[in-house]
């Protein structure tokens, strides 16, 4: 169990398109959770929804202003969960508890290529503009950075977040260059904004990337990753998505399928939901499993099938080996009917 850190909400102040910025101070922790929070990673929060519901939500750090200090970009969503419930309580000096800190992407990854190209989607946005400006702060004190492009996806202009520090860095360095599709507002097509949603024309703006960067929902970033690596074969990719795997639609009327998960390593049994993933089903059951993203991005929840009946979603970290040895990602995977035996110490 990972312990529990309390931040302190230092301030915080609105961008566009109802994302809330919160500066957290976690004054309280120790060197390696302080060493953790990168920009460009994320932070476990444990919060509550609308319902009064404690959840585990992961948000990107977009700046670390002191080693203790950093900040998260919130979206409103409207659905009541635990984005909202922070829009609508956490204020300067309320508590906010952290459960973990992780990295993917960090600018250590990616500053050792000479171009990198990032592509996001809505509130993608928060993870491409944490390297941005750790770039920034890079080049401003005379070391070497990346030519980077940046691909944006937005409803409406009014909708993109940290637009003004965007245009400020394209207009003022050469490193820097950003554009701007909008898809559902009939704009003019201008230098930073085009209408629609990029085509395969709109990606040769990228050159040839020697890295890409893909973050946005987990649609968004499965349809990118296979366009860049249609287009892009040698590129190195680095992708994150910020939705699980989608359940199964079954009608309201009907039940769902009895199913049950057999632990190898115990002999346990438990009754199984099929419309919730084996990582949901075990978290219900109180089973530990090890997690991070929840949307088949990291790889931490892997295990492995030895036998029984279900379907799985689209992940971003196994190969078809993997897959060929039983291996599955617990974030991604659905029991479907019957018995399904996991063992969830797998070797790779």
């Amino acid at each position: 169990m990972n312990q529990i850190i309390q931040a302190r909400c230092e301030y915080m102040h609105a961008e566009a398109g109802g994302v809330k910025v919160f500066a957290l101070r976690a004054s309280d922790a120790d060197a390696g959770f302080l060493n953790a929070l990168q920009p460009g990673g994320h932070v476990a929060i444990r919060y509550p929804d609308f319902s009064g519901t404690p959840q585990q939500r992961l948000y990107s750090i977009t700046r670390k202003k002191e080693p203790d200090l950093f900040e998260i970009a919130v979206k409103r969503t409207g659905h009541h969960g635990v984005s909202d419930y922070l829009h609508s309580t956490a204020k300067e000096g309320s508590i906010i508890p952290l459960q973990y800190a992780a990295s993917t992407v960090t600018v250590a990854s990616i500053s050792n290529f000479h171009r990198v190209a990032m592509l996001a989607g809505g509130i993608g946005i928060t993870l491409p503009m944490a390297l941005i400006r750790e770039f920034a702060s890079l080049s401003r004190s005379g070391k070497h950075v990346p030519a980077v492009t940046l691909l944006l996806c937005f409803p409406r202009v009014g909708d993109v977040p940290f637009l003004h520090e965007l245009l400020e860095l394209d207009l003022t360095t050469e490193w820097f260059t950003f554009r701007v599709f909008v898809t559902r507002e009939d704009i003019q097509a201008c230098t930073h904004f085009q209408p629609g949603r990029p085509t395969d024309q709109s990606l040769e703006a990228l050159q040839q990337p020697d890295a890409v960067v893909i973050c946005g929902s987990r649609t968004f970033a499965h349809e990118f990753r296979q366009r860049v690596n249609h287009r892009f074969p040698g590129a190195r990719l680095f992708a994150e998505s910020f939705t699980p795997p989608p359940s199964p639609r079954e009608s309201p009327q009907v039940s769902p399928t009895c199913a049950r998960i057999l632990l190898a390593e115990t002999g346990c049994a438990i009754e199984a939901d099929t419309r919730k993933s084996i990582l949901e089903n075990l978290e219900t059951n109180n089973i530990p499993i090890r997690s991070q993203c929840r949307s088949g991005i990291c790889g931490a929840c892997r295990l492995r099938i030895i036998s029984g009946n279900y379907r799985f979603e689209p992940d971003f970290c196994l190969s078809e080996g993997d897959r060929a040895n039983g291996h599955a990602l617990a974030c991604c995977t659905f029991p479907k009917s019957g018995d399904i035996t996991i063992a969830l110490h797998a070797t790779r």
